[in-house]
């Protein structure tokens, strides 16, 4: 028996809207470690996460609203070097938000990026 997936929709990605396009790409290229987005436009920049999952920094438009600060987009980031990648942010002058947490056993922190969206770093059970 063949089981098919009926169900043709997925999950793709999550879309912050920022502000400085500039800047929070280069956070999220260099000191995140994303690597070279797939998409890099005046209007969109798409880096790939995983195979079939999407990071996607959009513009906000003339006239548009967004909180100013903390948690207008909050995500989840696993890390295999969860103290490599906090020392990378601090060096970056980047402090945590909250500080070591442990989660249903996983180490986690929380950081904003340049314009306050959270993002939860964790590492897989030790």
């Amino acid at each position: 028996m063949i089981l098919s997936n009926k169900n043709k929709n997925s999950f793709y990605g999550v879309i912050i809207k920022v502000k400085n396009l500039d800047v929070c790409r280069s956070f999220y290229r260099d000191i995140l470690g994303l690597g070279a987005p797939i998409i890099d436009s005046s209007f969109w920049i798409e880096f790939k996460v995983q195979e079939d999952v999407a990071l996607v920094l959009e513009p906000v438009i003339e006239g548009e609203t967004i909180p100013e600060k903390d948690g207008r987009t909050s995500w989840l980031y696993k890390v295999e070097d969860l103290d490599g990648m906090i020392r990378r942010l601090e060096e970056h002058g980047y402090e945590p938000v909250r500080g070591e947490q442990e989660r249903l056993g996983y180490r986690v922190y929380v950081f904003n990026d340049p314009e306050g969206n959270h993002i939860y770093l964790f590492s897989g059970k030790e």
